[in-house]
């Protein structure tokens, strides 16, 4: 839904290698939320900043969604 998304598979990668469980990723473009469903997943915390409404309310539901699930791995 973002015209640069970027793979789950390339954001948990780079944030499993340079953070640790329970470190605070910020995303100052976060454009529609990737790094923040991927923080969800491997127990970082997320701040996340966009300045296009759009993307961030479509951040906030993925992020939300993702925060709900029971992490599988």
């Amino acid at each position: 839904e973002h015209p640069t998304t970027k793979p789950l598979g390339l954001y948990r990668r780079i944030v499993s290698v340079i953070t640790s469980k329970g470190q605070t990723v910020l995303d100052c473009c976060m454009g529609s939320g990737t790094a923040g469903v991927v923080c969800c997943e491997l127990g970082r915390k997320f701040i996340g900043i966009d300045n296009k409404e759009k993307y961030f309310k479509i951040a906030e539901k993925r992020i939300a969604a993702a925060a709900s699930q029971e992490i599988m791995f």
